[in-house]
């Protein structure tokens, strides 16, 4: 079989100058991996693994697609891919896969799922002393995890005989973990091995009454002057209901919930449900100190927007209140972006995406302003998956370009991996489009290749399609480089051949363009491939009169002499 070369090898050839050489397509994707792109890493795996578990090396494809689907936080398609394992992955890299697994199921708050892992692992692959370490350590924070506080303190003691003396990282987690179990008295016993500087020994002091909230919140507000640390925020949530600070219990934990720190899933609802109510109660408070009466929505609201430059946090709380439990649906609405743009304002957009994401308020509840604003948010903080979440059904807005806004949500959904959603956007774009301006058929054209580029090629194919009629100049050639780009891929080489030429024949000039050699070249091999001998020596002549690139002269003479020697076999 006459062996073609890669449309996307020989443009890349052909732009620098070099010689086509065969490119090894698993190395290629972990020096994607290896350079912090662990996304395009991923795209190229989707592209070139083989489908077949049997075929040679699949077992190493598999493993560098779990580790960025790993590095991606993409917990839930980890754990589906490594459920779907065959018994026969050699060892090696089905430990590697379970690690991951039993990882992704701890941040994905599937304890059970993670602890089935690990003792499959343990028990089963013979892992090494250094992987049995971390292994029992992820058991633990599974525990931890599901709130089952004897398990995981149990777990913590028997490590603790075993890896004695514990080093501080690991007593560390432990506290914390206890900590959070409301286990004060049990992380006592890791109080020595902490960093005596740090945050966490003066929240576990307070938390076990070996200093006062007034002493403790004192020190960590001083230390904050000279600290970003949330952990200061952390002992300033647990102080301040001891003093009867409603104000600086919301202030703390806003920032709690803006800050990151490894935080999983449900620490971070948590977060959001604390802070929930820390709003309501001080609300409350607050409604009362001022002889507000219940139910003068207005009089609260207008109270509120008193207290904006005053006490930021106090107001956001009012607001909080206003947006769950306002008369009407103009005042919830309208509380609501206020409680968004305050936030925004005091630079805490992140506790604003979690506090409506994993609050009590239904998404599809909240006005769509709000909604929009929100999505806006996760957009700019490279957030795609939320900004998708925050934008399902929501119509753009009354005063937008609607193919903008559809072609934004398109980027949005390829950015968080979701072809569907991304290839419905751009079709809802390209709906009653007669000759669309010249910008969106650039970008129309750009999101598809996208597409084409992540291996989703009937989506790809469906799109260009339908865009082929709609656009001209340079975005009807890349259309017509994309469907003979598919159709090559697929097999289909005389319809490849066709689309290749057609988009050649496009040039502008009586010079041929550098398109025009590449797409006539790439015809040229479709060609062969297909049998379409006469056509494919025509195509290939044609190059030889018209390139001046080497890669490309060199390319085409071979072929050509491939094709003369096997018109002269008998």
């Amino acid at each position: 079989m006459r062996r073609g070369i890669s449309w996307f090898l020989l443009a890349f050839c052909a732009s620098f100058g070099l010689a086509a050489e065969p490119e090894d397509g698993l190395e290629t994707a972990r020096r994607l991996a290896a350079s912090g792109a662990p996304q395009l890493a991923l795209n190229h795996i989707e592209r070139s693994q083989p489908r077949d578990p049997a075929a040679p090396r699949w077992a190493e494809w598999e493993a560098l697609r779990l580790n960025s689907l790993a590095q991606l936080d993409r917990h839930p398609d980890l754990l589906l891919r490594v459920s779907a394992l065959p018994p026969t992955m050699p060892a090696p890299q089905m430990r590697e896969a379970l690690m991951l697994a039993t990882r992704a199921a701890v941040a994905a708050d599937q304890g059970t799922t993670a602890r089935q892992y690990a003792a499959r692992m343990l028990w089963q692959l013979g892992p090494s002393a250094e992987e049995v370490r971390v292994i029992r350590l992820l058991v633990i924070e599974s525990y931890v995890a599901e709130m089952k506080g004897d398990e995981a303190f149990r777990s913590m003691l028997r490590f603790d005989q075993d890896y004695r003396p514990l080093d501080r990282q690991t007593a560390t987690r432990f506290v914390e973990g206890l900590l959070g179990l409301g286990m004060a008295g049990e992380a006592v016993n890791w109080l020595a091995g902490l960093d005596d500087d740090g945050p966490l020994k003066l929240l576990l002091r307070l938390r076990a009454n070996l200093t006062s909230a007034q002493a403790a919140s004192e020190q960590a507000r001083a230390l904050l002057r000279e600290s970003r640390s949330p952990g200061y925020w952390r002992v300033l949530a647990h102080a301040a209901p001891q003093l009867g600070d409603r104000a600086a219990h919301v202030e703390a934990l806003e920032q709690l919930l803006h800050l990151d720190g490894g935080k999983t899933i449900q620490r971070t609802a948590a977060e959001a449900r604390d802070l929930w109510q820390a709003y309501l109660g001080a609300a409350q408070e607050a409604a009362g100190q001022g002889r507000l009466l219940t139910g003068d929505d207005r009089g609260w609201a207008d109270f509120a927007g008193k207290q904006l430059a005053l006490n930021a946090p106090l107001a956001r709380a009012l607001f909080a209140y206003l947006a769950l439990r306002g008369k009407t649906a103009d005042m919830r609405n309208g509380m609501q972006a206020q409680l968004v743009s305050s936030l925004q304002a005091s630079g805490l957009e992140r506790a604003a995406l979690r506090l409506f994401n994993d609050g009590p308020l239904d998404i599809a509840s909240v006005d769509t302003r709000t909604r929009r604003q929100l999505g806006a948010i996760a957009e700019r903080r490279d957030v795609p998956a939320l900004a998708l979440h925050f934008w399902r059904g929501v119509n753009p807005p009354a005063d937008a370009n609607v193919e903008e806004w559809h072609l934004r949500v398109a980027s949005v959904a390829l950015r968080a991996g979701r072809a569907d959603a991304a290839a419905a956007a751009i079709r809802q774009a390209m709906t009653g489009k007669k000759a669309p301006p010249l910008e969106f058929s650039q970008r129309s054209v750009a999101l598809v290749q996208e597409l084409l580029d992540m291996g989703h090629l009937d989506l790809a194919d469906g799109l260009f399609t339908a865009l082929l009629p709609l656009v001209d100049g340079a975005a009807r050639r890349h259309v017509l480089s994309g469907l003979a780009r598919i159709n090559e891929v697929t097999g289909r080489f005389p319809v490849a051949a066709e689309f290749y030429v057609r988009s050649a024949l496009l040039a502008e000039g009586k010079i041929p363009d550098a398109h025009a050699l590449q797409a006539r070249l790439a015809a040229a091999l479709n060609l062969a491939r297909a049998g379409y001998r006469r056509d494919a020596r025509a195509q290939f002549e044609w190059v030889l009169k018209n390139a001046k690139d080497i890669a490309q002269l060199e390319i085409a003479r071979r072929e050509l002499k491939k094709l003369q020697a096997d018109d002269v076999q008998p």
